[in-house]
C-alpha cells in the first residue's frame, strides 16, 4: 500500500539512525531492493535534522547512540509538531520489559531486536507503513466528514432560516391578501355607490343642461364630432334634433384655423374661458359667440365640453363704437390740423401786419424825437414811447413764435433749438438738445406734432417736475425717428396719472398716434421722468 504523501514514481522513505554502519548494510540493501528510499543518520542530532528536512514515512532508530540516545531522540521527534506523526521503530539488543516500556513511552510504535532478521523487520515496516497510510486516510476522511457535517449544519441552518422567512412571508402575504380583499370589497361597495351617484348626477346634469338657456355641447377630441348638444345650441346653429349629433362642429367655424388654435390651446392648458369665435349657422348666416371649453371624458374617450354665448349684438355695438372712435380721432386730427393752420395764419398776420404797424410807429417816434429839438420833457416822453414800442414788437414776435415758430419753417432741428432756448430763458433750468443722425426731412404734420410734443413735455417739466436738468434727444434714420425727453425731477406714477385723466399726457399720446408713432412714459416718484416716442417714417422721407 503506497503513501499518498510520497512523490510519484518513488517508494516510501525510510530513515535509519545507527552509529554503526556495518549493522544496517544488509537492512539498507534489503529495503532498497524492495523499492524503498533509504536515508541514513549516524547519531540522534543528525536523525532529528534529517527527519525535519526529509519528512520520512518511517524511522528505524537505534537505542544506543553517542550523544542523545534513541529514546531521547524519539521524545524530541514526538515533541515537534512537524515530526510528531512519523512512525518510529526501535532497533536494540535490549530485551528487558523496562526498555520496551520506555521505548513505547517515548513514542515508538515497535521494537526490532538485534541482530536484525530482515524478513521480520520488513513485515513490521510494511505493517506500520500500512497503518500510517490508513491513519492518514482516516484523518482525511474524518476531516472530510467534519467538513460535510459543517456544510450540512450550515445548509440546515440556512434551510431553517429560509423556512422561517418563507413562513413569515406566507403569513405576511396572507394578511396582505386579507387586507387587500377587505379593501377590494370596500372599493367595490364604494364603486357601486359612486356609480349610483354618477347615474343620479348624470340624470341631474342632463336635466340641468337641457333646461339651461346657455347653448352647450360635447365634441370628440380632436376630431370635433358633436356627441351631445342641448336644445339652445341646436337652435343657435339651426340643427335638427335627429341629425345634429352626426355633425362636425368644424363645419360651423368661419375660419377652421380658429378651432385648430383653440384645440392646440386645450391640449396644453386643458381649458380656456371667454374666447371670441366667428361662426356660421347651418343656413350660412354668420354670428359671433363667446366660447368657454374644458377637456374631460365622454364615454371612454377624451372630449371637449363647450359653452357658447351669442355676442353678435355686442360685437356689432363694439364695431360701431370702434368706427365712431376712429371717426372721432379723424375729426380730432382734422380739428388739430385746422387749429395748427389757424395758428399759422394768425401768427403770420400778427407777425406781418401788426409787426409792420409797430415798425412804422417806431419810425414815427424816431422822427418825432428828431423834431422835438431841445425840449427835455418831450424828449423823455418820446424815449418812453420808443421803449414801449420796442417791448410791444418783442411781445408780438413772442406771441407769433408761440402760435407758430418761424424756425419751424426751417426744419424740426431749428424749431427745437428755439424751443430749448426759450425754455431755458423762461425757467432758468439747464436744458441740452442732442441731435443724432442729422436734420430729418419731415412732412409739416410730422414736424408740427414732434414740436408740440416736446413743447408740452417741457411745459410739464417747468410746471411740475422741480428738475435741475433736462435733456432732449432727437435720433433719426431713414426708417425711424426717435424722440427722448428726460429730466431728473420728482417724477410721478403714470398709472395714477392715467386714472386721473391727465389731458396733457393724453394729448401727447394722441399727437404721436396721429402720425403713426407710439409714446412710452418711464417715471416713478423721486426717480425723474423719461418720455420716449418712436415714429416710423414713410419710404420717401430722407435726410439731407
Amino acid at each position: 500500500m503506497s503513501d499518498p504523501n510520497t512523490h510519484a514514481g518513488e517508494g516510501p522513505t525510510i530513515l535509519i539512525a545507527d552509529d554503526t554502519p556495518a549493522n544496517f548494510g544488509v537492512v539498507v540493501d534489503s529495503l532498497m531492493a524492495r523499492g524503498f528510499r533509504v536515508l541514513v543518520a549516524l547519531d540522534g542530532e543528525e536523525a532529528l535534522a534529517r527527519a525535519l528536512f526529509s519528512q520520512p514515512d518511517l524511522i528505524l532508530l537505534d537505542v544506543k547512540m553517542p550523544g542523545i540516545d534513541g529514546f531521547e531522540t524519539c521524545r524530541r521527534l514526538k515533541a515537534d509538531e512537524r515530526t510528531r506523526d512519523i512512525a518510529v521503530i526501535f532497533m536494540t539488543s535490549l530485551t528487558g520489559s523496562e526498555d520496551m516500556i520506555e521505548g513505547f513511552s517515548a513514542g515508538g510504535v515497535d521494537y526490532v531486536t538485534k541482530p536484525v532478521r530482515v524478513n521480520e523487520m520488513m513485515a513490521r515496516i510494511e505493517t506500520h507503513l500500512a497503518l500510517r497510510v490508513m491513519h492518514r486516510q482516516l484523518v482525511a476522511q474524518n476531516q472530510q466528514l467534519l467538513t460535510e457535517v459543517s456544510v450540512r449544519q450550515q445548509a440546515e441552518a440556512a434551510l431553517s432560516r429560509v423556512r422561517d422567512e418563507l413562513e413569515q412571508r406566507v403569513d405576511k402575504r396572507t394578511r396582505q391578501l386579507a387586507e387587500s380583499n377587505a379593501r377590494l370589497s370596500a372599493q367595490v361597495d364604494e364603486r357601486r355607490r359612486a356609480e349610483a351617484k354618477l347615474q343620479s348626477s348624470e340624470a341631474r346634469f342632463r336635466t340641468i343642461v337641457e333646461t339651461s338657456p346657455i347653448p352647450l355641447c360635447i365634441t370628440s377630441m380632436p376630431e370635433g364630432n358633436i356627441l351631445y348638444a342641448n336644445e339652445p345650441l341646436r337652435d343657435l346653429f339651426g340643427l335638427d334634433a335627429r341629425t345634429g349629433m352626426l355633425t362636425n362642429i368644424v363645419e360651423f367655424y368661419v375660419d377652421p384655423g380658429d378651432r385648430d388654435r383653440l384645440v392646440s390651446h386645450l391640449c396644453k392648458e386643458g381649458s380656456f374661458n371667454n374666447s371670441e369665435v366667428h361662426m356660421r349657422r347651418a343656413d350660412g348666416t354668420e354670428f359671433w359667440a363667446m366660447a368657454t371649453a374644458r377637456v374631460a371624458t365622454f364615454g371612454d374617450g377624451p372630449a371637449i365640453y363647450v359653452g357658447l354665448n351669442d355676442i353678435t349684438a355686442r360685437k356689432r355695438i363694439e364695431q360701431e363704437l370702434f368706427e365712431s372712435r376712429n371717426q372721432l380721432r379723424e375729426l380730432s386730427a382734422y380739428m388739430e390740423a385746422i387749429r395748427e393752420e389757424e395758428r399759422k395764419r394768425i401768427a403770420m398776420e400778427v407777425h406781418d401786419e401788426l409787426g409792420q404797424l409797430l415798425t412804422a410807429l417806431r419810425m414815427d417816434v424816431s422822427l418825432l424825437k428828431m423834431r422835438l429839438g431841445a425840449d427835455p420833457d418831450a424828449m423823455r416822453k418820446a424815449d418812453d414811447m420808443r421803449e414801449l414800442v420796442e417791448k410791444t414788437i418783442w411781445m408780438v414776435r413772442n406771441v407769433a413764435n408761440h402760435l407758430r415758430p418761424v424756425a419751424l419753417n426751417f426744419g424740426i432741428v431749428s424749431a427745437l433749438e428755439w424751443l430749448v432756448e426759450d425754455f431755458v430763458r423762461r425757467n432758468s433750468i439747464p436744458c441740452q438738445l442732442h441731435i443724432n443722425g442729422g436734420e430729418p426731412v419731415l412732412p409739416d404734420a410730422y414736424a408740427t406734432a414732434v414740436f408740440r410734443i416736446v413743447q408740452a413735455s417741457l411745459t410739464n417739466v417747468g410746471r411740475h417736475a422741480n428738475a435741475a436738468r433736462v435733456d432732449v434727444t432727437l435720433t433719426s434714420t431713414t426708417a425711424t425717428l426717435d424722440l427722448h425727453v428726460s429730466d431728473d425731477g420728482c417724477g410721478f406714477d403714470p398709472a395714477t396719472a392715467r386714472a386721473g385723466y391727465s389731458y396733457g399726457l393724453l394729448g401727447m399720446q394722441e399727437r404721436a398716434r396721429l402720425i403713426g408713432g407710439a409714446m412710452t412714459i418711464d417715471s416713478a416718484q423721486g426717480m425723474g421722468t423719461a418720455i420716449s416716442i418712436h415714429i416710423p417714417l414713410a419710404g420717401d422721407n430722407h435726410h439731407d
